[in-house]
């Protein structure tokens, strides 16, 4: 069976299509405003190579970010089905079936409960079962209560207590989260902006006095110069990309 592991992510033929346009536009822009020629297309290939990292760095940032929310849900069914008087290897079955009436089918946390489930009905410990899920999630709620479980199957504990807690501790982390998002979104517009300014002042220049630039086309310092720009423009955005993640 091929597992699913959720800090990678397979792209799929919308994701190519979207890397291809944003490639296409973005290598067209440049070789107008920085090289004033169709033999710039090569530059094309790094582009491509960066937006590609880019766009599947985002795309499992969205997936363990979906994982987590849908894993909250998950808690709050196993409480519920639990305090009504079921095991915990039952209440996943029960989860199940108040999940779908939450989520589409084809949400990820389906794919996962029908692997638990599949190995519960086998007699397989649900605490490996969990742990192999929190070690392809690498999401640290995942992998601690799937420690907590196992601890509390082999000494004992209140399973109840313990998935109330974790599911307190994942509202929390969101909650904050979210905060976070809240806090810096208009800085993040900034910062698009900002990036979006170099690109704007050229195209101005080129409509409203071309032959001001013309300087730097087609010759070799030029070419050097505007290289150096373009390196320039492309750290100063990894770097407010950077300064903009925070992590909880």
């Amino acid at each position: 069976m091929n597992l699913r592991k959720y800090d990678e992510y397979v792209f799929i033929g919308k994701d190519y299509i979207e890397c291809v346009i944003i490639v296409l536009v973005m290598t067209g822009v440049i070789s107008y405003l920085f090289y004033d020629t169709g033999k710039a297309a090569i530059i094309g290939i790094p582009i491509a190579f960066a937006q590609y990292r880019s766009l599947k760095r985002k795309k499992v940032k969205q997936q363990k970010k979906q994982l987590c929310k849908q894993f909250q849900s998950l808690m709050e069914a196993l409480v519920t089905s639990l305090t009504a008087g079921y095991s915990l290897e039952q209440s996943f079955c029960m989860a199940q079936k108040d999940l779908r009436l939450i989520y589409e089918k084809e949400a990820v946390i389906f794919e996962e409960l029908d692997r638990i489930i599949y190995g519960i009905e086998r007699n397989m410990p649900v605490d490996e079962l969990l742990r192999d899920f929190g070690e392809r999630s690498r999401l640290e709620d995942i992998q601690n209560f799937a420690n907590v479980v196992g601890a509390a199957k082999r000494n004992g504990g209140n399973l109840i207590r313990i998935m109330q807690k974790t599911v307190n501790s994942i509202s929390d982390k969101m909650s904050v989260e979210n905060e976070i998002e809240t806090m810096i979104a208009s800085k993040k517009l900034e910062e698009r902006i900002m990036m979006i300014m170099p690109y704007g002042i050229l195209a101005y220049l080129r409509v409203s006095n071309g032959d001001f630039l013309m300087v730097l086309y087609h010759n070799a310092i030029g070419t050097l110069l505007m290289t150096i720009f373009l390196v320039l423009i492309y750290v100063a955005g990894k770097w407010a990309e950077h300064i903009m993640e925070i992590s909880v």
